[in-house]
C-alpha cells in the first residue's frame, strides 16, 4: 500500500494487484471475487462477472469505461446508494464533465490516470466537501478490469 496524496479531508492510496483481503477492511469480499474472477491474469475483464457476483453489494457499485488520450472514463453505471451520496446519477457522464460542473474534484483524474495507467487497487476516502456535504464520510475500493490482459479498459468502484 502507497499513499499517493493525503489532506485532512480525503485520502488516496494505491495497492499491488496481489493484495490480501484484509488490506481494504470492509471490502474482504470483492478483493477475493476480484482474484477468483482474474485467476493467472492481471485483470479480470467486466464479462467475467455476473449480477449475482455483487449480491449484498447492489447499489453501492460503479463501474466505468476507460479511455486514453486524453484520459477519462465514462460511468457505465453508477449505483442507487452512491447516486443518494453524491445527490445524483452519473450513469452517462464523463468524468471531465462532471469536474467542470463541480461534481467532481478536479484532483481526481489525475489519481484515476495513475492508477488506469500503472493498473493499480485504490482506495479512495474522505469527506464529499466538494459537494459541501462534510458530514458525508465515505470510502471508495476501485478494481481494475482489462478486457486485453494489457491495459486497464474498466474498472469497477464499491463505495462504503
Amino acid at each position: 500500500m502507497a499513499v499517493w496524496k493525503e489532506s485532512d479531508l480525503w485520502k488516496y492510496e494505491t495497492f499491488e494487484l496481489d493484495v490480501e483481503p484484509e488490506m481494504l477492511p470492509g471490502f474482504e469480499d470483492l478483493v477475493r471475487l476480484w482474484h477468483d474472477k482474474r485467476g493467472d491474469r492481471p485483470a479480470p475483464a467486466w464479462r467475467d462477472f455476473g449480477f449475482h457476483d455483487f449480491d449484498g453489494w447492489h447499489g453501492r457499485i460503479a463501474v466505468s469505461d476507460v479511455s486514453y488520450d486524453p484520459f477519462d472514463f465514462r460511468y457505465r453505471l453508477f449505483g442507487e446508494k452512491m447516486a443518494e451520496q453524491f445527490k445524483a446519477d452519473h450513469t452517462g457522464k464523463l468524468f471531465t464533465h462532471l469536474i467542470d460542473i463541480g461534481q467532481e474534484p478536479a484532483e481526481d483524474l489525475e489519481f484515476y490516470e495513475m492508477a488506469c495507467r500503472g493498473m493499480l487497487i485504490t482506495r479512495v476516502s474522505g469527506q464529499l466537501y466538494w459537494l459541501r456535504r462534510p458530514h458525508a464520510n465515505v470510502t471508495f475500493v476501485e478494481f481494475p478490469l482489462s478486457d486485453n490482459g494489457e491495459t486497464t479498459t474498466n474498472f469497477v468502484e464499491a463505495m462504503i
